[in-house]
């Protein structure tokens, strides 16, 4: 049976930490193997909870950097450490549903030349569906599972927010390129490595993780950063992936969603019972509108 290692690179964001802790704690199953906590250096508060965490809930590894090492430093570092059949690089600004484990590995015991995938996510660059407000995680997973037959399509590249990738594949082209230093462009670059050597990267189409984005850096730093990272990645690969990602990978995501919440079921207008009001129901959120005729 495939094991699986979850490796968190930790930068500050306690908040968003402690989210994930907690659905971690909820729904890993550690049957299927094991979630290491790497701590890149934050800043003192997250040091402490993540040791306090560690005492109180032994399942889990921590490791705690002695200098800041960046993202795809840190993730190497994991990888590294890993003992599982399957390597989970997964943000610390994400939650994990009921389940994971065993979709993830579903997936990968489909077919041998599945070397990467990535799940549904609630925001992420192309493989994203917007968690309704009236809506949790697990809903959102239920709803997928029920309305969506899965059928793990091959896309181009998979993302980084949930990365999951075959010990072969690591095995066969080492690590993540550390050119891409504190982190961006650097998984889709491993992912379109991993198709010349003739994996394939995969959406996990019946795994939902939610994933809240950009919780480690400012808006200012992160812009540089993706700037520098993406024109590393575009000259190398660019002509190979522009289309391609564009045009298929966003509409297969797309014809998910519609499958999800067929537009015509959550669309509704109509009077309120006492006639005051307009109601208009669009994807689950209520607009009032007063009738002018009962004013």
């Amino acid at each position: 049976m495939n094991k699986i290692s979850v490796i968190v690179p930790i930068y500050n964001a306690l908040d968003e930490v402690k989210l994930l802790l907690d659905s971690l704690l909820e729904n890993f199953n550690f049957y299927f193997g094991e979630v290491l906590l790497i701590n890149d250096c934050s800043k003192e508060d997250t040091y402490n909870y993540l040791n306090e965490f560690v005492k109180a809930n032994p399942q889990f590894t921590l490791i705690n950097n002695e200098e800041n090492l960046g993202f795809v430093k840190t993730c190497n570092k994991g990888m590294k450490l890993a003992k599982g059949d399957i390597v989970v690089l997964l943000n610390s600004d994400t939650m994990i549903p009921s389940g994971f484990c065993e979709r993830i590995i579903k997936c990968f015991n489909s077919d041998e030349k599945i070397g990467i995938a990535s799940p549904i996510s609630s925001f992420s660059n192309a493989y994203y569906i917007s968690m309704r407000k009236d809506m949790s995680l697990e809903d959102m997973n239920e709803r997928l599972l029920k309305r969506h037959k899965c059928i793990y399509p091959q896309i181009t590249t998979a993302e980084g927010f949930c990365y999951c990738i075959r010990k072969s594949v690591i095995e066969q082209q080492g690590y993540l390129d550390e050119i891409y230093g504190k982190g961006y462009g650097e998984e889709s670059d491993y992912s379109c490595r991993a198709s010349v050597n003739g994996w394939k990267n995969i959406l996990i189409d019946d795994l939902y993780v939610y994933h809240k984005r950009c919780c480690s850096f400012g808006d200012e730093r992160r812009a540089v950063l993706k700037q520098k990272n993406m024109d590393i990645y575009l000259d190398r690969y660019g002509k190979y992936t522009d289309v391609i990602e564009d045009n298929i990978d966003r509409k297969m995501i797309l014809k998910i969603e519609k499958e999800m919440f067929p537009i015509m079921k959550y669309f509704y207008f109509g009077l309120s019972k006492n006639k005051k009001h307009y109601i208009i129901n669009i994807l689950g959120i209520k607009i009032k509108i007063k009738n002018k005729k009962e004013q």
